[in-house]
């Protein structure tokens, strides 16, 4: 048998087929940032659009918009996942349940959050639902040391507690 001589074409040949099928694998997430950012995408495409008001940062937007949507969708133990290290997992629970009783119906609609003051370590937010006329107090902040767990929100509302009053930056 004769051996083939191997020609330019002849190795493009062989070797496009190997770089694509990597090319495709390189795409795949798994795990981590990239499964969260498709998870993000796809509760995106589910959603009403959250309007917003005030100077939010990236990271403070995204998680707003995700307490709005846990809540929609009950979700519990979805929403505590978002919860910051400042409160222990019994009230991150308690608070997670309330706000899903509370809030779900204006959730589910259209929502706007009022980012009352520009910030890169902390936010207070105001979530108005204007289908039932309700308003909720957010407070977000960068959690971890140096904030490297991200932004959290504060879940560490004792049951009975009265509604914190709205500040004057939710009359934007």
């Amino acid at each position: 048998m004769r051996p083939i001589p191997l020609t330019a074409r002849a190795v493009r040949a062989a070797v496009l087929p190997v770089l694509c099928c990597a090319g495709l694998v390189a795409c795949v997430p798994f795990g981590g940032a990239a499964e969260a950012d498709v998870r993000y995408a796809e509760d995106f495409d589910r959603h009403e659009p959250l309007l917003v008001q005030g100077y939010p940062t990236d990271g403070s937007l995204r998680l707003v918009q995700q307490v709005v949507w846990r809540i929609a969708d009950g979700e519990p133990d979805r929403l505590e996942e978002l919860a910051g290290s400042d409160a222990p997992p019994q009230e991150r629970a308690g608070t997670a349940r309330r706000w899903i009783a509370e809030f779900r119906k204006g959730a589910g609609g259209k929502a706007t959050a009022v980012f009352c003051e520009p910030g890169e370590v902390h936010q207070g937010v105001v979530l108005r639902f204007p289908g039932t006329g309700q308003a909720k107090v957010l407070h977000v902040r960068r959690d971890g040391i140096g904030g490297e767990d991200g932004w959290r929100v504060r879940m560490n509302e004792p049951a009975g507690a009265p509604p914190e009053p709205l500040p004057p930056c939710a009359g934007l």
